[in-house]
């Protein structure tokens, strides 16, 4: 649950200590372009956070006054240090790409961690999903018949991609957080959130991508999953 907020908050009144924060906060945000990350950006411009974005081709739409816009290929170690320049914390927001011809998540996150230790910065967060990684636990039975299917059905690689992605973040020595929610919505609302290590997740869970939001800016803030993979959903 989000802490020392009235939630779910306003635009106005998010969080106290979360406006008091952003007045000297820098974010840097890899995955800009995505559903997530649009979600992402409005909330973190409404609370006035500072904001440095990662397109790998410019985007059409105007940048919000408060965020720095860098173009380049994750490929690239110079793009990927501009978007860290200053940051005091890095959040990776790349959605499933079902008609990817590559597979990128692991490899681009190694490149962002390689890119963070570098510059001596610590704060990681990073958007994987229920379903990713070793999540048998936490998944009710139709959930996990659900996965098989998608798995016998869908590309393997994918999944292994987020899976590496997630061994990725493990394995660095940074200050990191790994978010997993179940279904994500496009609805506006911002509802309370359900988060722990050992969440149950079933095939009812969802959760709206500007909840999902709020949250990443409250743990930004108010860190209570260092180290830790949290499954989250929407109250």
């Amino acid at each position: 649950m989000l802490r020392g907020c009235r939630f779910p908050p306003t635009t106005d009144d998010f969080c106290r200590a979360t406006v008091l924060s952003a007045t000297t906060m820098i974010i840097s945000v890899f995955g800009a372009s995505g559903r997530s990350g649009r979600a992402f950006i409005a909330a973190a411009s409404a609370a006035g956070f500072s904001l440095r974005l990662h397109y790998r081709s410019a985007p059409e739409d105007e940048a919000p006054p408060l965020a720095t816009v860098v173009v380049g290929a994750l490929t690239d170690p110079t793009a990927v240090r501009e978007v860290l320049r200053g940051a005091e914390a890095v959040v990776i927001l790349f959605g499933p790409r079902p008609k990817a011809r590559q597979l990128f998540t692991a490899k681009a996150t190694k490149a962002i961690i390689e890119g963070m230790q570098a510059q001596s910065q610590t704060r990681l967060l990073c958007l994987t999903g229920a379903m990713i990684g070793d999540s048998a636990g936490n998944l009710s039975i139709p959930m996990r018949t659900l996965e098989f299917a998608i798995r016998r059905i869908g590309d393997d690689e994918q999944a292994d991609d987020r899976s590496a992605q997630e061994r990725v973040v493990r394995g660095s020595k940074l200050q990191w957080t790994l978010v997993k929610p179940p279904r994500l919505t496009d609805s506006s609302e911002v509802t309370g959130v359900r988060a722990a290590k050992d969440l149950a997740v079933g095939l009812r869970s969802r959760m709206s991508r500007a909840t999902l939001a709020r949250f990443l800016l409250n743990e930004i803030v108010d860190p209570q999953y260092l180290q830790q993979a949290v499954y989250v959903e929407g109250a």
